[in-house]
This record gives structure tokens, sequence and C-alpha cells, in this order.
């Protein structure tokens, strides 16, 4: 379904392939309380879709961590967007904010996409995230978030079908560090549905 590959400087990201971006801060402090904080990193988000010509398919922005699922059409430039990423959002967050602790992300976790069932099932995941979090409490309050791409999700493929994309797998189990349970969301089964969507904002 989806398999983690290794982040050693040399690795060899395959090229016109999906992938499955996690970050989370250190010791999951809620570096993203607010909207400003956490517009910050949607700012840096859209800026490797801008300077790298990455294709967005779903992202979702919690209080200590982010989700973000991507087309790369050239794998060589993975090291720089995860360096836009990490070192953008943490330099820019300390220029303006306070800091509790010297380090800022604590685990950074990437993997590639290997089938449009795998596909589906993590774009779920993603737009659903705030909703498994109770950072928002319906589906309402969740497509009116601009930290959350589900609005895009609905508005392209119906509200039920966003819906069932999340009920499906909102109950899958994250480790410590926010990463999904792979094993436990390769059991879920869908419905058969279309490519999923891109998120062009």
């Amino acid at each position: 379904m989806s398999q983690a590959l290794s982040t050693k400087p040399k690795i060899n990201w395959p090229d016109n392939q999906e992938y499955f971006l996690t970050s989370t801060t250190f010791l999951h402090y809620p570096y993203f309380k607010s909207s400003e904080q956490k517009e910050l990193v949607l700012n840096k988000i859209k800026q490797i879709k801008k300077v790298f010509n990455v294709l967005i398919l779903a992202y979702s922005i919690a209080l200590n961590h982010f989700h973000l699922k991507f087309y790369l059409h050239d794998g060589k430039l993975m090291s720089k967007i995860k360096i836009l990423l990490h070192s953008g959002i943490s330099r820019e967050y300390k220029e303006k904010y306070r800091v509790s602790y010297k380090v800022f992300w604590q685990s950074s976790k990437t993997l590639y996409i290997k089938d449009e069932e795998a596909s589906w099932k993590i774009t779920g995941y993603i737009i659903g995230n705030l909703l498994k979090h109770r950072e928002v409490n319906s589906f309402e309050e969740l497509k009116n978030n601009p930290f959350s791409s589900y609005k895009y999700t609905a508005e392209k493929f119906g509200d039920a079908l966003a819906e069932n994309l999340v009920y499906n797998v909102i109950n899958t189990d994250e480790s410590p560090q926010c990463e999904i349970n792979i094993g436990q969301l390769s059991k879920i089964e869908l419905p058969p549905i279309a490519q999923p969507p891109s998120w062009t904002a």
C-alpha cells in the first residue's frame, strides 16, 4: 500500500510519484494554536507549490503537526522541499513568536503512495485530521476551516463522498509522532472511486 522511505541524504526519491509527508513539533508542543500561526505553515505549502511546481493533493495543519500529500515530478527536489518547509517554518516562526525549546521539529516521515486505493485512504485521513483531533466538531466546521483541504474534496466530488472518506479512516490509530498506522489503514475497504483531487489554491 504505502512504503516508508529512508531519509538518508543519498536516497533516490522516485520521479512522478505521490508522497505523504508528516511532520511533528518537538514534544508535540502546540506551536500552531492560532490562525496566524497555522497560516505560516499554509503559506509554506503554497510556496513549495509555486517554487517547485508541486501538485498539492491534500493537507491538514493541526496544533502540533501537519500532514501533506503531493505529487512530485522530479524526485531530486524532495530535499529542497523539506528544507523549505521545515527550516522555513521554524525560522519564520521564531522571528515572530516565542519558542519553548531550541529544537522545533521532533520527527518527519515521508511515504510514497503505491496505489490508487492507498491514495484515497490517505486523502481521507488527511482531510479529516482536524475532526479526528477535535479541532473542529462537525463536517460543516471542517469544510469552513482553511487549514484542511476537506472543502476542495467536498466541492469537487460532493459532500457525501468526502464524508465517506473521512468516516472510513478517521478511527485509524496514530503513533506518538502522529504517523498513520499503515497496517490498520491497509485493511480498510473503500468503494471504487475515481482519481483523487488536487488542491489548486
